[in-house]
């Protein structure tokens, strides 16, 4: 899903079946919800018209400046279970003369892309300084549920989380 060069020299350490078949691993496992997670962040961009699938992968490289291409035979099977799960929904309609199928969050792909989104950005935040990462979330746009991690704008006058169903009253003052 990274782009990046898959040989390495004979003596590298990565080279060893131990360590390659570790650090494969790890990073499918890591790559596999940060998948999920753009593919969420890049359709919900497009809340009126949607995006269809070839527009995503464009958008996700250009933003990750290439770092995280996902592959067609990865992204349309990510996003086939989302709408199967009832978080996406689909229309096809014709653009330069080629019929799409454009995807737009449901209501509770709103929710949980939100969720996702803060829990993400809570845990970057908690192991950035074991990792010697700087991560300063934007103060006073959000508000994190202490229970939870979802992601809550603070503008919204919300009482309650509406993944856990937290009272939040008075987190955001």
């Amino acid at each position: 899903m990274f782009r990046n060069i898959k040989t390495y020299r004979p003596e590298a350490l990565i080279e060893t079946a131990r360590f390659r078949s570790y650090v494969e691993s790890f990073e499918s496992e890591l790559l596999r919800g940060i998948s999920t997670l753009s593919a969420l962040a890049i359709i919900q961009r497009h809340p009126e018209e949607g995006v269809y699938g070839y527009q995503l992968l464009k958008e996700l490289e250009q933003e990750t400046q290439k770092t995280l291409v996902i592959e067609e035979g990865t992204l349309y099977p990510i996003l086939r279970k989302l709408e199967r799960d009832g978080l996406l929904v689909s229309e096809r309609k014709e653009s330069s003369g080629r019929p799409r199928k454009y995807y737009k969050l449901t209501e509770d792909g709103q929710k949980l892309h939100n969720h996702m989104i803060g829990f993400f950005s809570k845990l970057l935040e908690a192991i950035g300084p074991l990792i010697e990462v700087d991560i300063k979330l934007p103060e006073k746009k959000y508000v994190y549920c202490p229970n939870c991690t979802n992601k809550i704008p603070q503008s919204t006058d919300v009482r309650f989380c509406n993944i856990c169903g937290l009272n939040i009253e008075g987190l955001s003052k």
